[in-house]
């Protein structure tokens, strides 16, 4: 097995470009770079496409991920993917253009179901979602005689019932879901989760298209617990969202690109996921606020997974065992501003870091999962969703 112990060098000479995304942001002078850049953009700066994603080259992982998972959002200055290349010779090819799990579902799952290969090594997707590709016999099993830093994984997320041993998936970011808002248009601080639906915000508001996230807050703003919420209550949750549409009060139902308005200011407050608040260019300038509401926030896990047809199973594992060393994890996850799953890398942080609310959030107000429904009744409450969403 290659020797994936961190150069330091790397650390250290990457550290010095590496900086919060949100200085990245700042300096590039476009909307969350990753994203206004797109994919094209990330493919170039890792010398390789979808093309050739498939091609069995032992010395070359692909990888797709959601935006702003990497530092700076680029793999060119991701001091995490140089030292991995250093230490093992293999190189990235990185791929930041997943939007939303159901888009991702669209395009690859039945590829995946027929088990063929799509063009990448590692896969990241919500854990509602990775169960299913689990149940599905979408992605093959880690390798642990490679994979040996899996033991670095977080006590409590080493067993959930959908994954147990987590043979097939492991936390690439742990983050929250709440109210992104600008206090100078929207009038002071917000903390009452209802506010999505105040008619003095009417068509400055944005929510997200992933049910769980904008259908949990919802929930809560109505008394409900997500996280032990039934059918009727996930559907009374989506009458009001689709309510809300149809009298005008959303600028926008959207997946990550909702960044995009925020930071142009044409939303005044939008449903969330913290990490990209925390990296925004306007966070970082003190004008937009983040809040997990008095009634609670979402919590939630976007896992890292080898698909069916995987050209470098291997590379794959040696990557995430990289990764979850704890001193490449403490620099990725200060830089991403996520909840770090590796066991000691938030001590290696800066303490500014280790006092953040997005790395380490506070224990109120609290945060929720989102009930697991049967098949039958979580399909129903999802096209009801789909349909309460469309504009």
């Amino acid at each position: 097995m290659a020797n994936t112990t961190p150069d330091p060098e790397i650390l250290a000479a990457f550290a010095q470009r590496t900086t919060s995304r949100r200085r990245f942001l700042g300096m590039s002078g476009l909307a969350l770079g990753g994203l206004a850049l797109g994919p094209t953009f990330l493919a170039a700066c890792s010398s390789g496409s979808s093309s050739d994603k498939a091609s069995g080259d032992a010395g070359r992982i692909t990888m797709l991920n959601w935006p702003l998972y990497i530092e700076n959002d680029d793999p060119s200055t991701s001091a995490t993917i140089a030292g991995f290349t250093k230490a093992t010779g293999i190189k990235v090819t990185y791929d930041a253009s997943i939007d939303g799990n159901e888009s991702f579902n669209t395009k690859y799952a039945d590829t995946l179901d027929k088990g063929k290969g799509i063009g990448a090594d590692l896969i990241v997707l919500t854990s509602w979602n990775a169960a299913a590709y689990i149940g599905a016999d979408r992605v093959q099993a880690f390798d642990d005689s490679v994979f040996v830093n899996k033991k670095n994984l977080l006590t409590d997320l080493t067993n959930p019932n959908w994954d147990p041993g987590r043979r097939f998936s492991v936390p690439w970011a742990i983050g929250q879901t709440g109210l992104a808002y600008y206090p100078d248009k929207v009038g002071g601080e917000i903390t009452d989760v209802n506010a999505i639906f105040d008619p003095k915000f009417k068509g400055k508001v944005t929510i997200l298209d992933e049910l769980r996230d904008t259908v949990g807050l919802t929930m809560l703003g109505m008394g409900y617990n997500p996280t032990t919420g039934t059918k009727a209550q996930m559907l009374e949750a989506i009458d009001k969202i689709a309510r809300a549409r149809d009298d005008g009060q959303f600028r926008k139902v959207t997946g990550n690109s909702y960044t995009e308005d925020l930071e142009l200011g044409d939303t005044w407050l939008a449903v969330g996921w913290s990490g990209d608040v925390a990296s925004s260019t306007a966070y970082g300038e003190g004008t937009l606020s983040w809040a997990i509401p008095e009634q609670g926030g979402m919590k939630w896990i976007d896992n890292a997974m080898i698909p069916v047809g995987a050209s470098n199973a291997k590379g794959a594992n040696e990557f995430l065992n990289y990764v979850y060393t704890p001193a490449v994890a403490a620099p990725l996850y200060e830089a991403i501003n996520y909840t770090s799953p590796v066991q000691g890398a938030t001590a290696l942080m800066t303490p500014e870091a280790q006092a953040s609310p997005f790395i380490n959030p506070p224990a109120t107000p609290p945060l929720y999962d989102f009930n697991v429904l049967s098949p039958d009744d979580i399909e129903e409450v999802s096209r009801a969703f789909t349909a309460a969403t469309e504009q």
